[in-house]
């Protein structure tokens, strides 16, 4: 039997072309919702990053306030040793903040390893001066703004003292 245009017509299935065209539009939409999933992700942890800096500069608000002849310590250089003072032993105000400041540098390693916690007056750092507490880390989700270039993140808080 000849084969004629009229078998080729009628014939049930799918061609080669329709396949690895199902195949290809199946692979986009795959990249597209790993792609979707990955950037959840990425936004996810920037806004686990926010959180827990809010939380850090309210601490140390907290603590500028509770200690205001000693604020300039909270960011010195810790002594090493002991850590009485957060068990419930009395302790100085000055070996107090130096305790804040190491548990701050403590969970800044831990959350956000590359971070920067500094402090600045706009003079002198007497009362009715204000005080402006900065943290900033590594983040490629962010744009740069008139504070932060790209890639860095930033917030800060204006403390009156």
């Amino acid at each position: 039997m000849p084969i004629t245009c009229q078998n080729i017509v009628d014939q049930k299935g799918l061609a080669l072309i329709e396949v690895l065209l199902s195949l290809g539009l199946s692979s986009m939409m795959f990249l597209v919702l790993f792609t979707a999933q990955s950037h959840s992700q990425k936004v996810l942890i920037y806004s686990q990053q926010l959180h827990f800096a809010s939380r850090l500069l309210d601490q140390v608000a907290s603590q500028t306030w509770a200690y205001p002849k000693h604020y300039q310590s909270l960011l010195a250089a810790p002594p090493n040793g002991d850590i009485s003072c957060f068990n419930g032993h009395y302790c100085n105000p000055m070996a107090m903040t130096q305790m804040w400041a190491a548990h701050w540098q403590a969970e800044l390693q831990k959350q956000l390893p590359n971070a920067e916690l500094s402090m600045l007056c706009n003079s002198g750092c007497v009362p009715g001066d204000t005080l402006t507490v900065w943290l900033r880390w590594s983040q490629n989700l962010v744009a740069s703004t008139d504070l932060c270039e790209q890639g860095t993140a930033c917030i800060y808080l204006e403390i009156g003292l």
